[in-house]
């Protein structure tokens, strides 16, 4: 009984976790599909109009089913701020105004929500919909405007969040019989064991909504490619996340250390899928034209010798060697990002380098730049390998003996290399042949010409 109890308890406990998690996940789910599959093809005019024109109902119709996840959701409304369904996968619900209730006006009001529902709402009446279902609102604000001119609601089937609680449920209850029956003389350790699992279930269940996030994305056909980057990262990370949760529900032999080392590991996976996300939001931010250049007349070499001994200290089996022309002027440019830039170069030299081998970083002043280059004693690149590494996720060795340590990330530090050189205005490009290592080079010029337009890199002839 102390057990069905706790497990009680413990599964309250989870059940609410989940329930939020996956709330979030579709406030954020929804407010994607309303910037890149909803609110391109809206205006302000046509919200106070009240209604879409049948070319665009029918584009809006073509764009959901050639995302392949309207399957996924149950119903869609783009509402404007009088209360009249402006567009609906149900096309009978256009045009039709209905009373504003609570969550449509906290939207209006410029806040979004999510919750669980029975889908009998006034507008619904008629409608095939089955409950438990999950309602999101969120407020659509178009460019040039400070306040939202109206709303975009969707549902989503609740089914997937019970059965995940459900599974996490019964993992539960598995694992505080077996844990009795390992440790029946003392309690406490097995509580505490017990919470760690439970925590560790959580988050599981928040990386699965994150990728239930990603499935959404692919509503927008411009985003095809940027998922394609980071797929191999995530799968990955979660195939070692899974495989250390199974070997610690499916034996009955672990002792607290192994399932601290288990743990351990599955958290490094985490952090894997964690900065692969950070990379995607930046590099996103960086192409839509978000980030910004904090310009700063400064000394370029001392910018260099700072990326060196941040990173000299971090791989200590590397000798990085530095051969900066003393001529190098001052430069113009973003510090923080421009030691980011170099940074990633500089990492991605030591990591297919043999351990004791040299990094060789060097400066030099052209006319109206400064260059910079980083040379590895690494295996080298095929001959095919072009532009292909500074758009995408593309790495040269990932399944080859030559990698010589495990990446992070989701092989988007490269493409925000690039980025960050040519937002500055300047160029990137690398040299290599197979068995013969890499060069990379990027220049700045002295006086920084700030530029959104993104030229092609090749490599050198």
């Amino acid at each position: 009984m102390p057990v069905v109890a706790l497990g009680a308890v413990l599964a309250n406990v989870l059940n609410a976790d989940i329930q939020q998690r996956y709330l979030e996940t579709a406030r954020t789910s929804a407010s994607l599909i309303a910037q890149v599959g909803i609110q391109p093809l809206l205006n302000t005019q046509q919200l106070a109009a009240g209604g879409m024109s049948p070319a665009d109902v029918a584009q809006t119709d073509d764009r959901l089913q050639g995302a392949a996840v309207s399957q996924e959701l149950r119903r869609i409304k783009v509402w404007n701020s009088s209360g009249t369904i402006v567009y609906s996968d149900n096309h009978a619900l256009i045009g039709r105004t209905f009373q504003i209730d609570s969550d449509l006006g906290r939207a209006l009001a410029g806040q979004s929500s999510a919750s669980v529902t029975d889908g009998h709402d006034e507008e619904n009446s008629g409608d095939n919909l089955v409950g438990p279902l999950i309602q999101v609102y969120v407020p659509l604000v178009f460019k040039g405007t400070s306040s939202p001119s109206g709303a975009f609601e969707l549902y989503l089937p609740y089914a997937p969040v019970q059965t995940a609680i459900d599974n996490e449920s019964n993992k539960l209850y598995v694992f505080l019989v077996a844990g009795l029956a390992l440790f029946y003389a003392s309690m406490f350790p097995v509580v505490l064991l017990a919470d760690r699992w439970r925590r560790r279930l959580v988050h599981e269940a928040q990386e699965t909504a994150m990728a239930n996030l990603a499935v959404l994305e692919r509503l927008n056909g411009l985003k095809t490619q940027f998922l394609t980057r980071i797929n191999h990262q995530f799968r990955t990370a979660l195939v070692g996340i899974q495989g250390f949760s199974e070997l610690i529900r499916d034996s009955d032999r672990l002792d607290l250390d192994e399932v601290r080392a288990a743990a351990s590991d599955i958290y490094k996976d985490a952090e894997r899928l964690d900065q692969a996300f950070n990379e995607m939001l930046e590099l996103e931010r960086i192409e839509s034209g978000g980030a910004t250049l904090k310009i700063a007349r400064l000394d370029f070499n001392d910018l260099i010798a700072g990326v060196l001994d941040a990173i000299r200290n971090q791989n200590p089996d590397h000798v990085v060697v530095a051969r900066l022309d003393p001529s190098v002027p001052a430069v113009s440019c973003d510090r923080e990002r421009v030691s980011q830039a170099l940074a990633t170069l500089l990492n991605n030299a030591i990591k297919y380098s043999p351990a004791g081998s040299d990094v060789l970083v060097a400066s030099r002043a052209n006319a109206e730049s400064v260059e910079v280059t980083v040379n590895d004693q690494g295996p080298g690149m095929p001959v095919d390998f072009d532009n292909g590494l500074f758009v995408g996720y593309r790495r040269p060795h990932a399944n080859s003996a030559n990698r010589v340590n495990r990446g992070i990330g989701a092989g988007l530090g490269l493409p925000i290399a690039r980025q960050i050189v040519e937002m500055h205005g300047g160029r990137i490009w690398f040299e290599s042949a197979p068995g013969q290592g890499t060069e990379f080079h990027f220049t700045l010029p002295i006086r920084v010409k700030p530029s959104r337009e993104l030229k092609p890199v090749a490599r050198s002839a």
